[in-house]
């Protein structure tokens, strides 16, 4: 089942995901590194104002809801009254901390930053809504009418005008079309509704200490845009933004369609199954979650010239391409921390624990911040953030195996090592063949995944073997029908 709902994720999101990635390389050549950098900033902004003010309101929407799913209201009423609650008091917020502080080069950006902010919240509530009722048609028509008319008018104005509002609005114009055409039916019938005094304790319970966690997690993650900002400058911001969105949008993007698929699973399992079953569901995530996030990091590692050259523009390559190898080892941490090992608290509810998991990950990258960006750069950022979400990643497995019975890291090690060892040779030696650099990718990525499935056969991961099996059986027995 879990492989099942990853491919069909996979398709909700493999589309948005080739189409931001195309976006970075439309807006590299079209802004300058300084606009790049200020739009870099505002979509730091917007995430930290995301991840305090209304990420908990969607985890707490994809919690409860498939507990409800037979009486949907229940949950959405509230969740409802309360979203529009927040964006009513963050508009009125920003709005007035906007006309005391804004520099003149940002009073233009500063109203769309808002506008955008609640229709990012809400089309991510929307997505959220879409996971929890496992609907991922829904997910990647939402998903997929939001970028491609994102990058189309974004691309259009940004070719116009060579302003940081150009990508900022084309996001807006994106997220409400997809809602107006395809999210609004799933609202049908749902009116804001305070939640109950019971309700709400249990809402505040769960969704309080991650609403402070969310906040670690952006200083973690974010912090260090703001930094290479004050330290040395809105380009080179930029540049950082470009090699670090490089690895998010490619490897993160991968570890996130796994995590869409399996924690769901993982939390219906324990609903209707207990906690035994649920541990055997979360071994088979993590087997899937380690091998693709440590051999998505090694195929990176070996495509990343070309990558960079194709993908990036010319202004941001030299910079993009000193911080890649990193990042990338940065997003195989992050996926495992965020997407395995934190699992363990969202599935007892215990999310207290990971203010002390990303506590120590932000403190760590303020700290090494401070000491690395002014003097080694874009590149001690870089560090910092690998080393920051390190720590973090082996505090909350230690934390998580106290509270509920996750697998053993061990034979989970196995299952990211063996096929990433394959994945960096196979792909390395198809970098070296002399063919263009389209096709030398293509060919890399190509042979690479085959190496992949069968290393993935071989071992087994996540019980891949039984599902070709499965299917191969129907195919087999198709044929011979007709």
């Amino acid at each position: 089942m879990l492989i099942r709902h990853v491919i069909a994720y996979l398709f909700a999101r493999g589309l948005p995901g080739i189409v931001n990635f195309l976006a970075l390389a439309v807006y590299t050549r079209l802004l300058t590194s300084e606009d790049f950098g200020r739009y870099s900033l505002v979509i730091a902004g917007v995430g930290l104002v995301h991840v305090v003010v209304f990420q908990w309101l969607l985890l707490v929407c994809g919690r409860f809801l498939p507990t409800h799913i037979d009486q949907p209201q229940t949950v959405l009423r509230p969740v409802l009254a309360i979203f529009l609650f927040l964006s009513v008091i963050f508009a009125l917020a920003a709005y007035v901390v906007a006309s005391v502080w804004a520099a003149p080069e940002w009073h233009s950006i500063i109203p769309v930053a808002i506008v955008l902010t609640i229709t990012q919240a809400w089309h991510e509530l929307n997505l959220r809504l879409a996971t929890a009722r496992l609907d991922p048609g829904r997910y990647g028509v939402l998903s997929a009418i939001k970028a491609v008319l994102a990058l189309l008018l974004g691309a259009v104005l940004a070719w116009m005008y060579r302003s940081a509002n150009a990508p900022l609005a084309g996001l807006i114009f994106g997220a409400v079309v997809a809602w107006l055409f395809v999210g609004r039916n799933a609202w049908t019938g749902i009116c804001p509704q305070l939640p109950a005094g019971g309700q709400l304790k249990e809402f505040g319970s769960y969704g309080f200490p991650l609403a402070i966690t969310f906040s670690l997690v952006w200083i973690t993650s974010s912090s260090d845009r703001l930094m290479i900002a004050w330290f040395l400058g809105e380009a080179q911001t930029g540049i950082y933004a470009v090699g670090y969105d490089m690895a998010q949008q490619s490897l993160g993007l991968l570890l996130t369609i796994v995590n869409t698929a399996a924690t769901p699973l993982a939390i219906k399992v324990l609903e209707k199954e207990g906690v035994e079953a649920a541990s055997r569901q979360m071994r088979q995530n993590g087997e899937l979650m380690f091998a693709l996030a440590f051999s998505g990091a090694a195929g990176l590692m070996a495509i990343e010239p070309v990558m960079i050259g194709l993908f990036v523009g010319e202004e941001f390559r030299e910079g993009a391409s000193t911080i890649f190898l990193w990042i990338a080892l940065t997003a195989a941490v992050i996926g495992i921390k965020s997407f395995h090992f934190d699992i363990a608290f969202h599935l007892t509810r215990k999310s207290k624990w990971l203010l002390i998991t990303s506590g120590l990950a932000a403190i760590a990258n303020l700290g090494l911040n401070l000491v690395f960006v002014p003097y080694f750069g874009i590149v001690g950022a870089a560090w910092s953030a690998l080393l920051a979400y390190s720590v973090a990643a082996v505090s909350s497995a230690v934390i998580g195996f106290k509270v509920f019975p996750m697998p053993r890291i061990l034979p989970l090690l196995r299952c990211g090592i063996v096929p990433a060892v394959g994945i960096y040779w196979s792909a390395w030696f198809c970098m070296q063949t002399d063919i263009s650099p389209v096709l030398k990718m293509m060919l890399s990525i190509a042979v690479a995944g085959g190496v992949a499935v069968m290393i993935f056969l071989i071992l087994n991961i996540a019980e891949v073997r039984q599902l070709a099996s499965r299917h191969g059986y129907r195919l087999f027995e198709n044929i011979f029908k007709r």
